[in-house]
């Protein structure tokens, strides 16, 4: 078994924009609360030594309490999320910086279906790649559309696919690309994206 060496962010800030305002982290799920999954499997997974979970302001206290109940030894703090996801991400990461991970994992805390078995996999190919997303192929035809409305092509659907979490990196090269990008993270809707536009093949 190799020694645990990552570290991960989960990240819980997020406004539930989607969910017309429904605090999806904290909604029930079985006997815990949808985050708690997602911190499990992270908990489950050798090779992950300690998580970081963002939070809003709103969300903390609850979050924190969920924690407590359901055990989580891995789980070092829970700091305050930023105005975006990727900002969120930049506040995790400098939390994490100086203790020695050489990669981290970051996840969505509304995604609670991840595994631990998933996660190893992940890591397994951080070492080989440096970066990695998990993912699936699309079963969609998708159009890519200007403007107008206009469809300006049909990119072929066997290399369309549909980005989930987690996500890896070697930690110092996300944390680079973070701070390098800080004024447009905003922009940024997934992780491994920032490491793309460093010219960083995931």
């Amino acid at each position: 078994m190799s020694v645990p060496d990552v570290d991960a962010v989960v990240l819980g800030a997020g406004g539930s924009a989607r969910m017309a305002g429904l605090d999806k982290m904290l909604a029930p799920l079985g006997d815990r609360e949808v985050i708690v999954w997602s911190l499990r499997a992270f908990e489950a997974a050798p090779s992950i030594r300690r998580v970081v979970v963002t939070s809003s302001a709103e969300n903390r206290a609850g979050i924190e309490r969920a924690i407590d109940a359901a055990g989580l030894a891995k789980v070092v703090g829970v700091i305050d999320g930023g105005p975006s996801r990727a900002h969120s991400v930049l506040n995790a990461l400098d939390v994490l910086e100086d203790d020695g991970a050489r990669f981290a994992a970051i996840h969505d805390g509304a995604r609670p279906f991840v595994t631990a078995e998933l996660i190893e996999r992940g890591v397994a190919a951080v070492r080989r790649h440096g970066a990695v997303v998990a993912a699936v192929p699309s079963s969609d035809t998708v159009k890519l559309v200007g403007a107008e409305g206009v469809v300006i092509e049909t990119p072929p659907r066997a290399q369309v696919w549909l980005a989930q979490t987690p996500q890896f990196g070697r930690l110092h090269e996300l944390l680079a690309a973070h701070r390098r990008r800080r004024e447009r993270l905003a922009s940024f809707t997934d992780d491994v994206s920032v490491l793309e536009a460093e010219g960083i093949a995931v």
